[in-house]
């Protein structure tokens, strides 16, 4: 499947998560998040955010495969939108970043997107680790199954090889049509490793990779899907040669015409949760709500004008409680209450 799109590039967000053998059994995992905007300026908090990265965000942790327990996990914030200035009262977005650590001891269960929302969700903490965690968590399930129908329990791996990796990004772009319209383009990339020698060929050490790819059109600033179409690719050593891609467009369909915007994750597990072998189209598409509000940032020139002419000091922001720095009674959310209001960067 290709990816067609018309439109200027507006922003990318990538992930990855990758988990490697320990000597213990258990598994090292390190997964980043990474928001490249590609044009404009946006106006906020006092400041100006250019191009470039705006968010850069890591997770480690240790996870037991045995028990599937996330035995450690610890985050680092390299790149922030919210660095400790005037305008935030000495406040930026690291503040809570040890509230993540009490996920360690949590089960990968059904209740770990639960916990961890309680743990990080909203005004306890920052809304790109809980995006990246939410992956992880899911992807690690997802990757303890696969490893096991692949080559069983406990296989004979040399410490510090890599077990699985998958990487997401998601492409946004501005359309050509005079409509408000934005088009995305999503590519998920799962590679499991086979044990192999410390030196092999790099063929050797392949298992079986997935592959999704998917091109959206969504209105703005409704986040109302009007197109999609999604396709998948699975290979094995055996296959590798001879698999063809396949389009899932019945397993998205009835998505035409939702908004991906509140509640979509829980109508995405409403229509997918329930089937297994879909759990890598799922996680994917859970991934495009929180892209696409990075997106909105770049969308439009006519934001900075606008604030050119106001006497707004804060300038865009975030909703109420959406992150810790934009959360009620935090410096940010006073001055924005003071001045009246502002427009908020999330639709």
């Amino acid at each position: 499947m290709r990816l067609d799109v018309q439109g200027h590039p507006i922003h990318t967000r990538a992930l990855a998560v990758t988990f490697t053998q320990r000597a213990d059994q258990k598994l090292d995992v390190r997964g980043y998040v990474i928001d490249l905007r590609k044009r404009g300026l946006v106006p906020v908090a006092g400041d100006l955010q250019g191009t470039g990265i705006i968010h850069q965000m890591q997770l480690d942790a240790v996870i037991d495969p045995a028990n599937a327990i996330i035995e450690q996990i610890a985050a680092q914030q390299p790149n922030v939108a919210f660095e400790p200035s005037a305008m935030t009262d000495g406040e930026q977005c690291r503040d809570p970043i040890r509230a993540i650590e009490a996920m360690a001891g949590a089960r990968l269960d059904a209740g770990f997107s639960r916990r961890l929302s309680e743990v990080i969700g909203g005004p306890r903490g920052c809304s790109h680790l809980l995006t990246l965690a939410h992956l992880l968590g899911s992807t690690a399930v997802w990757m303890i199954e696969r490893d096991r129908s692949l080559f069983g329990t406990n296989p004979a791996r040399l410490v510090g090889q890599r077990v699985f990796r998958r990487d997401l990004i998601i492409d946004g772009f501005e359309t050509p049509e005079a409509d408000g319209s934005m088009a995305l383009t999503l590519e998920l990339a799962d590679l499991n490793f086979a044990p192999s020698p410390a030196v092999a060929r790099p063929m050797d050490r392949y298992a079986a990779d997935q592959e999704i790819r998917g091109v959206f059109n969504i209105g703005f600033p409704t986040f109302e899907l009007r197109q999609i179409a999604v396709a998948e690719r699975r290979r094995d050593a055996a296959t590798f040669d001879s698999a063809e891609w396949s389009d899932l467009d019945q397993s998205v369909a009835g998505l035409v015409g939702v908004r991906f915007g509140f509640g979509i994750t829980a109508e995405l597990l409403r229509r997918l949760g329930e089937r297994a072998s879909d759990r890598p189209l799922l996680d994917a598409l859970l991934m495009v709500a929180p892209a696409l509000i990075q997106c909105t940032a770049a969308l439009s020139d006519s934001w900075p004008a606008a604030f050119k002419k106001s006497a707004s000091l804060v300038g865009m922001g975030g909703l109420p409680d959406s992150c810790y720095m934009w959360r009620r009674n935090g410096a940010l959310s006073r001055a924005r209450e003071a001045e009246g209001g502002v427009v908020p960067l999330r639709p």
